[in-house]
């Protein structure tokens, strides 16, 4: 009897596909559009995602036969594809999300952990590392049935057998404003068109792990060869060392282990051998890939892998210090391996679409009519700054001209050069920073400078000698200060908060080896929908370096802030 009456309304779900406005392929910094028009009516865009399917390889290159193994980033996922997203209503701009990608990253960073990480790997084009095995992008290699005596017919002969790319499905969904907002976007009133611009292949492309060199053993001596032996079988997946007693024939169970599937070369690709003594040092095309079994007549080269080529790689069979490198010295493509490249293929957004009861639907109109309907969303703006080399303190001045301003997170680049070896161009660096301050109508926040130097002993991996990174190095020698500060942005700027650990793993000082973004922050309000007022106010950033950082760095400032939409008879206008 004391039980109020419900206010609860029925509403109607639906689910549309919009496919893409202006073709159904693109590459690198080509540009994808998308209409959602008057019909949908009322969107649910925090529960719409965008599908489409990657293949990486430029379409229709014949060398993308030759090439390694390349994958998307393992955190950043798909989102690393887009570089900018631009959202419009009838013309008028609502959201300019640029560096999309850098904002990505350092988003998926912060809410990282195991459950969001398996999602992500099944739906977003994630992975648990830069291995082969764990590529989704690549179908494995073939096991390789051990020979007493390998002759070029046995293992791996073909490129049938050997990892080979196959394209993708991802289901992404996106970031920004309207795409988060919880609230149904009218697009009765309010139709959206939505522009992606894709990011160039160096920037989104990462090479596999264990590819970068491989060492292979001297050789004995024998006269002119076309093959090399490589004993750490172990690091691909396979039982023990060189000399592990392995059975001919796998038993059970036993297949993948001793299947070599983790070994990031194939048949036909191209590849640099490097050394010294008799070794003839040239690009050299693969032709087979081997394993000797237990009942090979030299005991030392019992179960060791065989890499064979298509011509003689040692005149005189007396080589010494052998590598074998995927990329030149200079970690770019081979001689006869194309051009970088990877595709969107068929790109669609889902929209999820409701459907309020008439009476909801006369209320709204009403409102719009009365130019009385509005909504807020958190959204970005990024701004750069350019530190010269030469400078180690850094005055940055942050044109923030924004009304209401959450959070302002400053994320620094290395300007070394985009690579496929780093993540230089996608993830914040350390480089040596000292200490930070934030300066906002002309107060200093905080009261002192937040001391970086305890940040500056980056030997994460100084526990073992292993090629693949192990969880426990993970969050070593952070500055407590920063840290507390970074949290209180993220959680200002509405991300979720679930670990801060990859702020500082990356292992080098000036390269982005691992997934993991170094950044600097400044919450200027903390509770729900509180923001402060920065119109004619100026923000400057004091971001000292120590003089050994002698590198080009891009600042990247993400002022996350609130706009608001208002929806009349006369358009749509954005306030910020």
């Amino acid at each position: 009897m004391f039980r109020p009456r419900s206010d609860a309304v029925r509403i109607g779900q639906d689910s549309l596909l919009l496919p893409c406005k202006n073709g159904t392929q693109f590459t690198e910094n080509n540009i994808i559009r998308f209409d959602i028009s008057r019909n949908v009516g009322f969107m649910d865009a925090a529960n719409s995602y965008m599908e489409f399917e990657v293949e990486i390889g430029v379409p229709n290159q014949a060398e993308n036969a030759t090439q390694p193994c390349f994958g998307l980033d393992p955190l950043a996922g798909a989102s690393s594809l887009f570089d900018r997203i631009m959202i419009r209503s009838e013309g008028r701009l609502i959201e300019e999300l640029n560096s999309y990608n850098v904002y990505a990253a350092l988003h998926y960073m912060a809410t990282d952990n195991e459950g969001n990480s398996n999602k992500r790997g099944l739906f977003e084009g994630c992975a648990k590392s830069r291995l082969v095995q764990d590529n989704p992008f690549v179908q494995k290699n073939a096991a390789v049935t051990p020979s007493a005596a390998p002759n070029g017919t046995t293992g791996l002969g073909t490129a049938q057998q050997s990892w080979k790319y196959i394209r993708r499905k991802i289901c992404l969904p996106l970031l920004g404003g309207i795409f988060t907002n919880a609230r149904a976007h009218p697009c009765i009133a309010m139709p959206l068109e939505i522009e992606i611009i894709l990011a160039p292949s160096v920037r989104v492309l990462r090479l596999a792990e264990l590819a970068d060199s491989v060492a292979c053993d001297d050789t004995g001596g024998g006269g002119a060869q076309n093959f090399v032996n490589i004993s750490q079988r172990a690091l691909f997946n396979s039982i023990g060392g060189g000399t592990a007693e392995t059975p001919q024939a796998p038993i059970e169970g036993q297949g993948l282990i001793e299947s070599a599937c983790n070994f990031p070369f194939r048949v036909g690709q191209i590849v640099r051998l490097a050394g010294g003594g008799t070794l003839l040092a040239a690009n050299y095309t693969i032709s087979a890939i081997e394993q000797y079994s237990v009942a090979h007549g030299t005991a030392g080269d019992r179960n060791k892998l065989r890499v064979r080529f298509t011509a003689v790689v040692d005149g005189g069979g007396a080589a010494t210090n052998i590598t074998m490198h995927s990329l030149s010295a200079t970690n770019t493509l081979l001689a006869g391996h194309g051009n970088l490249g990877y595709s969107v293929n068929n790109p669609r957004l889902v929209v999820q679409k409701v459907i309020p009861p008439p009476s909801e639907i006369q209320a709204i109109t009403r409102a719009i009519a009365k130019g009385a309907y509005s909504q807020d969303i958190i959204s970005w703006t990024a701004l750069n700054n350019a530190i010269p080399a030469s400078q180690t303190a850094s005055t940055n001045i942050i044109p923030a001209d924004l009304t209401r301003v959450k959070s302002i997170i400053s994320v620094p680049l290395s300007q070394a050069g985009d690579s496929v070896i780093n993540s230089n161009g996608l993830y914040g660096l350390y480089l040596q920073a000292e200490n930070v301050q934030y300066q906002i109508n002309n107060k200093l926040v905080p009261d002192r400078r937040v001391s970086l130097v305890r940040e500056q002993f980056p030997a994460r991996d100084a526990v073992a000698a292993d090629a693949v990174r192990r969880p426990y190095v993970y969050g070593q020698y952070a500055e407590g200060a920063h840290m507390w500060e970074n949290e209180k942005a993220l959680r200002s700027a509405n991300i979720n908060v679930t670990q801060l650990n990859k702020i500082t793993i990356n292992n080098s000082l000036n390269t982005a080896d691992y997934p993991g973004s170094w950044f600097v922050g400044r919450s200027l309000a903390s509770g729900v929908g509180s923001s402060q007022n920065l119109v004619g106010k100026s923000v400057v950033l004091y971001l000292n370096y120590r003089t050994t950082s002698d590198m080009v760095k891009l600042l990247v400032n993400f002022l996350v802030h609130i706009r608001t939409m208002t929806i009349g008879m006369d358009g749509t206008q954005v306030f910020y």
